[in-house]
């Protein structure tokens, strides 16, 4: 189901193709084969009405976050699902670190506000937010460097589920505007895709797909976090604090993103939709009767053979 926001950012769920699934037709000029110049041939790309096209642009803003009435960040989004935005955004940069610390949550389309029962350190931690002061984390870099831990979790599903979860999530994105450009994020079992977010950046449609989690309680001890593009630490971070296994992507991880998931146990899925996909960090999540990889030495950013 598809996380999406209706009048006050409402939590609402729909099927069916996205706006940008309908992008209206344009006729194109046809070349002339025996023109001799491009005036001849007239216009080759078409022309959009701006003013007809602007129900299917992605529209976004600053959303305004207050956690116990202060401002804390005022990060840009789509606007479609503001209050797990937000939600998700406060979780991802720790000022609250559980769903029984999360109190009253208030919001418009542009503004949310919530309350917080964490003790937390408002000012630092607004400031990490924003990039002026350096993440207090455990170093987590340095950590995984030194040493690296056997996987010490249980298999929630087999290496063939999560392939076949990849393919149902990223169908599910090519249906709702991956192809116009949204980027998205899911949440998801060895069964089904259970929520779908999209924004203009992975790290805003995470959020949303934790702050549905979150605010819903479900249970992600046996699920997988789908996110396309370029995977980052932040983005892992948040899904092993949220007792996320599971975070796969149909392109890469950062460095960063390697060394929390080793630090954290989390099993990092990457290059999902090619046929060099492979853990990048085995955390002992999927099970082994199937083997993900022919040669798990082969270099997965090598050409194949022809």
């Amino acid at each position: 189901m598809r996380l999406d926001g209706v009048g006050m950012s409402e939590q609402s769920y729909r099927n069916g193709s996205s706006s940008a699934d309908q992008w209206p037709a344009h006729a194109q000029t046809r070349t002339t084969p025996g023109a001799t110049s491009a005036m001849n041939r007239g216009h080759v790309l078409p022309r959009f009405d701006p003013a007809k096209l602007r129900r299917h642009l992605p529209s976004t803003q600053r959303i305004r976050i207050e956690i116990n009435g202060m401002l804390a960040g005022a990060p840009e989004a789509i606007p479609d699902a503001t209050a797990e935005f937000a939600i998700g955004w406060a979780f991802a940069n720790r000022f609250f670190a559980s769903a029984d610390q999360l109190g009253k949550v208030s919001n418009t389309a542009g503004y949310a506000s919530l309350m917080v029962e964490s003790g937390i350190d408002l000012d630092r931690l607004k400031y990490e937010s924003i990039g002026w002061i350096p993440r207090a984390d455990l170093q987590v870099e340095q950590s995984a460097m030194v040493s690296e831990r056997a996987p010490r979790a249980v298999s929630v599903m087999s290496e063939m589920d999560a392939i076949a979860t990849c393919r149902q999530a990223f169908d599910r994105f090519d249906n709702d505007g991956a192809k116009a450009g949204y980027i998205h994020a899911a949440l998801a079992s060895a069964d089904e895709v259970v929520c779908v977010a999209r924004d203009t950046r992975a790290d805003a449609a995470a959020c949303k797909v934790l702050g549905w989690a979150i605010s819903t309680q479900f249970d992600c001890m046996s699920s997988m976090l789908v996110v396309r593009g370029v995977l980052d630490g932040l983005i892992v971070e948040a899904a092993a604090r949220a007792g996320i296994p599971i975070v796969a992507t149909d392109a890469v991880p950062t460095d960063r993103a390697v060394a929390i998931a080793a630090h954290s146990c989390v099993t990092l899925l990457g290059l999902a939709l090619s046929h060099r996909r492979g853990l990048f960090v085995d955390s002992g999540h999927l099970g082994e009767d199937v083997a993900l990889l022919s040669d798990s030495d082969e270099d997965p950013f090598e050409a194949p053979d022809a």
